[in-house]
């Protein structure tokens, strides 16, 4: 049986999608994997009411049992960016950070790193997907605790931005398209391309964008999806960082020494590093138990507490190791995001002496430990530092 060769693709008005759903499920011997041009168009056609809830569902499907390729992840990634409202792009961030994976039973201490970024004037967007996994505790669920808003929109995400420097925004307030594709993967019972894809979208064209993984083998998925969409100018330059996050959250988990690949796309050129944040819990036992009960309040507790083991309060709540744990967790996470803005920086205004990862530590330790200071703050000097050099 001879495969379907290449597709004229018209536009999304126009186009068969039959043909799409044809090429991938035309017998064993008979069917192929999706170009990338054809995989936006498929996820651009069903956004725009043209691709059936039948033929998305079973493209998705088709995809998901044999094993989404490089170019259909990146082709979906690509049709998402070109249904965002066009207004999204405009916002200007620093930091593209998504949450789509939530955590099995820990409190999201990244929301303290990124709280602490940006009232140190970095300009941060979360977005994430809190009912892709239900059963997990998500992001969202704990943002009042930080008194972090949502943003609906584009206008209202800027008013947001301007004034907190933090905001977090639903994918279905990004790409309305992603709560149908959510709806038919739950549908369905399986995985599928979009929760891979949903968090490569980086909306507001972030220099600085996050990937977490936990499952083998995506880390090389993602380095050759984002190494695709920079090729093909889908993605601005900037820095894309892809490590395993602790329980698939983008987030570091300070007990094990963790490889963060950083795929760097500036014009033609784009470039694959990598750095290793070593484990700050070496021979580290504990802190499981009882997690799973913990109030999001505890995250306003914690910031509050300038000595967090001494605090008579949250040992009430917490015990030692699950302290340890959660600021061991907060200083990874920070480590890997002042690296990043450091590369960065050094590449925009070509700095001499990067920061170690040793260094890098040092001063989130630092960050941490004053974190109420925002004139004194390491962290705010660094950034002047950092701004001034790029002027």
């Amino acid at each position: 049986m001879p495969k379907i060769g290449a597709l004229t693709l018209t536009s999304a008005e126009t186009f068969d999608f039959r043909l799409l759903i044809k090429a991938l499920g035309k017998g064993e011997k008979g069917s192929r994997s999706l170009t990338f041009a054809e995989a936006s168009l498929l996820l651009e056609g069903f956004a725009l009411g043209h691709a059936t809830r039948v033929q998305m569902a079973s493209a998705m499907m088709l995809m998901r049992v044999r094993g989404e390729t490089v170019d259909e992840v990146a082709g979906i990634v690509a049709g998402l960016r070109h249904s965002l409202h066009r207004d999204w792009p405009s916002l200007a961030v620093d930091i593209d950070w998504p949450v789509y994976a939530g955590k099995r039973e820990q409190l999201p201490w990244l929301l303290l790193v990124a709280s602490l970024l940006a009232k140190q004037g970095f300009r941060v967007m979360l977005h994430g997907d809190s009912q892709a996994l239900p059963h997990r505790r998500h992001v969202e669920s704990c943002l009042d605790a930080l008194n972090i808003r949502c943003g609906t929109n584009p206008q209202s995400a800027a008013q947001v931005l301007a004034s907190d420097n933090i905001v977090y925004v639903r994918a279905g307030d990004l790409v309305p398209v992603l709560d149908d594709c959510r709806q038919l993967h739950q549908e369905l019972g399986l995985r599928s391309v979009i929760q891979t894809a949903a968090r490569c979208i980086n909306p507001s064209n972030a220099p600085i964008s996050l990937r977490s993984y936990f499952h083998p083998g995506l880390d090389d998925l993602h380095q050759q999806v984002s190494e695709t969409l920079f090729a093909k100018n889908e993605y601005s330059a900037g820095h894309i960082a892809i490590f395993k996050g602790l329980q698939g959250e983008t987030e570091f988990n300070p007990r094990v020494s963790t490889l963060m690949k950083v795929v760097s796309g500036q014009a033609a050129n784009v470039t694959v590093s990598s750095l290793t944040v070593p484990t700050l819990l070496a021979g580290f036992f504990g802190a499981k138990v009882g997690q799973a009960d913990l109030s999001s309040d505890i995250l306003a507790l914690l910031w509050r507490e300038s000595q967090p083991l001494e605090s008579t309060e949250l040992s009430r709540v917490m015990s030692r190791t699950m302290i340890e744990q959660a600021s061991s967790s907060i200083i990874a996470t920070l480590t890997a995001v002042l690296l990043l803005l450091n590369q960065q920086s050094n590449n925009s205004v070509g700095l001499q002496q990067p920061l170690t990862v040793e260094q890098a530590i040092n001063l989130s330790q630092q960050c941490w430990q004053h974190r109420f200071s925002y004139t004194n703050n390491p962290l705010a000097q660094w950034h002047k530092k950092e701004r001034l050099c790029a002027v």
